[in-house]
């Protein structure tokens, strides 16, 4: 048996008779037509070695021309990539339910933040755990994910709101990078909303000055993340913290018009931000500006769905003008407790009116590209990971026909077959 960074990885294996979805296109990211306009290979077939994808085409070419190990015939199923989750809160030590349900009676998100529910919630929450107590928590769902097909994802800080704890969160995702099956991205959210005791001008000097030069020297982030909203900070209170990051070439995201506009999408693109994520809010002027930009619009139905909240993002219009999307879970204890990118999937096909195959692109190369990614995961091409999935269907649009149904019949990480034991844990348990 071989190993791959530590990792038994079964070498030489072939499958075939795949509806074959690769997702690959040389115009990063997809959008306007291209994003719906998925190439598929009806008789595909691909060969993974050492944990990499090594070739692609037809069953007949790739049987005629290569010995394997292993060779899989899904007889005619469809084959994607891997779900490429770009937008997730994890880690968290526990849930919110009771606060959902003050939601079904009437009061507001932002009502109960201010009432030290929230983002302080789970803040406390997470202190109120220790390292091995946090691990256990999120390790469970991380796996609850990869049963429905996550095999990237991204984490972020932002329930720390002490500099110590914010440190915390990200070593704790520096351990998880080495230790989980996934890929795993990570992002500081150190502008999520303002810790009880101190000023904002206190935290952000805090941040410009002592968390965002010791988690990059450390190198714990891969991007930045702030969320701009009335409860939490605004753009001229994040633009220094951005032009912080860019002078460290440290990539940048932003919450932004969940709730209200503030001018996040503006600021977003003028700082060349990879990715701007919920634009419930978005305005009209700021669709032409991400449409001719190489920013992505990170689309969260999850959040939309949890919270009854309307408007939608402008889904269709952004696509109808050349805008690239993303979709994304927002996987947190408050606002989106959802894991699964296949709900995910049909819920913005629902709320949102995206086709299936868009719907693909932007939970796959798309959110890739979000996270800088790309030219590793997020299609099946020559020289990338084998992070892929065979589903139970030959038909794309039973992903979003069956919500709530898990369509991943068979998960590979780093050409590695998964067993997928039973989810069962204690984490729906509020503590």
């Amino acid at each position: 048996m071989l190993y791959l960074y530590g990792r038994n990885v079964v070498v030489r294996q072939a499958i075939i008779h795949a509806k074959l979805y690769s997702l690959s296109s040389n115009h990063l990211p997809l959008r306007g037509r291209e994003l719906g306009s998925l190439e598929i290979l009806p008789d595909g077939a691909l060969v993974m070695d050492h944990g990499v994808i090594i070739a692609l085409g037809t069953t007949t070419e790739i049987l005629s021309q290569n010995q394997f190990d292993t060779v899989i015939d899904v007889q005619g199923r469809i084959v994607i990539p891997g779900f490429v989750d770009c937008h997730t809160h994890l880690p968290f030590a526990d849930w919110r339910a009771d606060e959902y349900r003050r939601r079904l009676f009437g009061q507001q998100y932002q009502e109960i933040a201010r009432k030290k529910g929230g983002i302080t919630r789970s803040s406390l929450q997470l202190g109120a755990r220790s390292d091995a107590e946090v691990a256990q928590f999120t390790e469970q769902l991380v796996y609850e994910m990869l049963t429905t097909g996550t095999t990237t994802l991204e984490m972020k800080s932002g329930y720390g709101l002490t500099m110590e704890s914010e440190l915390r969160q990200l070593r704790l995702i520096s351990g998880w990078k080495l230790s989980l099956d996934q890929r795993i991205s990570a992002t500081g959210l150190f502008l999520h909303a303002v810790p009880p005791g101190l000023s904002r001008q206190e935290w952000l000097t805090i941040v410009r000055h002592d968390l965002l030069p010791r988690a990059h020297e450390e190198r714990l982030i891969d991007a930045i993340d702030a969320f701009i909203e009335e409860t939490a900070f605004s753009p001229q209170e994040i633009e220094p913290v951005l032009q912080d990051a860019l002078r460290r070439n440290i990539p940048i995201r932003l919450h932004t018009d969940q709730f209200t506009n503030m001018g996040g999408t503006l600021l977003g693109l003028t700082y060349q931000a990879r990715g701007i994520d919920h634009l419930d809010h978005l305005a009209d002027q700021d669709i032409a500006r991400l449409a001719s930009s190489n920013t992505v619009a990170v689309l969260l139905p999850g959040a939309s769905y949890s919270m009854n909240h309307t408007p939608h993002p402008p889904a269709r219009r952004l696509i109808e003008a050349g805008a690239a999307i993303a979709l994304a879970t927002d996987f947190n204890p408050g606002t989106a407790p959802i894991s699964s990118m296949p709900l995910i999937i049909s819920l913005a096909v629902h709320l949102y009116g995206l086709t299936p195959e868009e719907a693909l692109a932007a939970t796959t190369i798309n959110a890739a590209y979000v996270l800088g990614l790309d030219k590793e995961v997020g299609s099946l091409a020559i020289g990338k990971r084998a992070d892929l999935l065979i589903l139970d269907s030959d038909q794309l649009e039973s992903i979003p026909y069956r919500a709530g149904h898990n369509p991943v019949n068979q998960v590979f990480v780093r050409g590695k077959p998964v067993t997928l034991r039973s989810a069962t844990s204690n984490n729906n348990r509020q503590i």
